[in-house]
């Protein structure tokens, strides 16, 4: 007769025990990916901003620089664009933080305070689409 051969105690919990390294090794490691991801999300998003707006002000539909409340009249603009689907999604960066709007030079920017203190930790450069502009001129 065969005898059967069962797993012990002592067996399963370093099972558990190899399995919960393994899972807290890989959630450290996401942790990065993540904010990683989020940083592309707000900059892909403050390009579509500013491409979509200085296509509509090339269309004729104005964003006011003068109003009171620059992200209802952005919104306003992008409602009417054939562009835009969703445009409470593209007026927040990746963290779903609302855009901060300026007007500088006769044109509207976009900032994200989480995507410039992101990049402050890693210590690389912000990444802005007016930016890549100013350094292709200086060329």
């Amino acid at each position: 007769m065969k005898k059967k051969y069962t797993m012990t105690l002592l067996e399963i919990m370093i099972v558990i025990f190899i399995i919960g390294i393994i899972g807290s090794v890989i959630g450290y490691n996401m942790r990065g990916s993540l904010d990683q991801a989020k940083a592309f999300k707000t900059k892909e998003a403050a390009r579509k901003l500013y491409e979509i707006v200085l296509l509509e002000e090339a269309s004729q539909n104005k964003v006011s620089a003068d109003s009171s409340d620059p992200y209802g009249e952005i919104f306003k603009v992008l409602k009417s664009s054939d562009l835009v689907r969703r445009p409470n999604n593209i007026m927040k960066d990746g963290w779903g933080n609302k855009f901060l709007f300026s007007y500088e030079e006769s044109e509207w920017h976009f900032y994200s305070e989480k995507y410039e203190s992101y990049c402050s930790k890693k210590g690389v450069e912000t990444d802005y689409p007016w930016e890549e502009e100013k350094d292709e001129l200086s060329l």
